[in-house]
């Protein structure tokens, strides 16, 4: 939801529920690294510094959500939006839009997947968008990271490793194709 979560998107209530289009699969592993951080009037726009690349395991790789935000895992890069009424933009001052984070994979196998933010964005209900936060307070930074882990079929489970405010305080699940009836309660679905 590694992927998630700074407002990875996010400031969101963390979660999900995808589209996972397999359950096996290799992948490297390399080390996550990143050390950017972003407050009030920050911009997390892509970074210049290189980060580790690996590859995800075919299990990760689809679509994955809860509630309004949705996480989509590639083999190499992830995408986590917070759609409008969730994260940072719904704070004082009200500023309805969608957070969007840029991730790349850093690091992985058949059981565990970390995710670090390349690049934060937010888009407005006119579809202007920006890189610093409209909000005061903590926001998803470049160099956040988050780590996902296979719980079950159709479910992972974020822990936050740096920074992802707004995934701190939410629901740690994400749900996927193929998840249990019993499973997808943990997402709020």
């Amino acid at each position: 939801m590694l992927v998630i979560a700074a407002t990875m998107i996010v400031t969101m209530a963390v979660g999900g529920c995808s589209k996972n289009t397999s359950n096996t699969g290799a992948s490297s592993t390399t080390a996550a690294t990143g050390t950017a951080s972003s407050g009030p009037g920050n911009s997390s726009s892509p970074s210049s510094s290189a980060v580790p690349s690996a590859t995800a395991s075919a299990r990760f790789v689809g679509e994955w959500h809860v509630h309004d935000s949705s996480l989509n895992i590639a083999p190499t890069t992830a995408t986590l939006t917070a759609s409008a009424g969730m994260g940072p933009c719904m704070q004082d001052p009200k500023a309805p839009c969608s957070e969007t984070d840029q991730l790349a994979v850093t690091s992985g196998n058949d059981t565990q997947l970390t995710l670090t933010v390349t690049g934060v964005s937010y888009t407005f209900n006119d579809f202007q968008t920006a890189t610093v936060n409209p909000s005061p307070g903590p926001s998803t930074a470049v160099g956040d990271s988050i780590q996902l882990q296979w719980q079950a079929p159709g479910l992972l489970k974020a822990t936050v490793l740096k920074g992802f405010p707004g995934i701190v305080r939410g629901n740690p699940y994400w749900c996927g194709a193929g998840i249990s009836q019993s499973d997808a309660q943990k997402c709020g679905a």
